[in-house]
């Protein structure tokens, strides 16, 4: 019997972003770089329980995958030893935040100075 392609075109999967796990125990900093700068603990309901102001130092307790919305984290703070859940992008490694990444735009009315390793070469040409 000869195979034939389903009936209906099946949808491409969406790819999926890598993002780090976070092991339990470790310390990481609350990431709230906007404003309000503090971050909502919640607790297992999702009602508010708590808030961690940017910066404050936190120790994951546990974890808990959400699919498609996200990690949820439960962390502690080293301060007050307050515990509630957060969000992943609701961490960052660092006390303070990284920089944003340098720009490689070059400012109006410069122009770029090109250089033999800056000009595209054909398939098979040597340089």
């Amino acid at each position: 019997m000869p195979l034939r392609p389903p009936s209906s075109p099946r949808p491409s999967p969406q790819p999926r972003r890598a993002r780090a796990v976070l092991s339990v125990g470790r310390r990481l900093f609350i990431n709230c770089p906007g404003v309000p700068r503090s971050v909502a603990l919640t607790d297992d309901a999702g009602r508010s329980i708590s808030a961690l102001a940017d910066g404050a130092e936190v120790e994951i307790v546990a974890w808990r995958p959400r699919g498609g919305s996200g990690t949820r984290y439960r962390v502690r703070s080293t301060r007050d030893r307050c515990e509630g859940w957060l969000a992943a992008e609701e961490l960052r490694p660092a006390l303070t935040p990284a920089p944003p990444a340098a720009s490689d735009a070059v400012p109006r009315g410069e122009a770029p100075s090109a250089t033999r390793e800056d000009v595209p070469r054909k398939f098979g040409q040597r340089r």
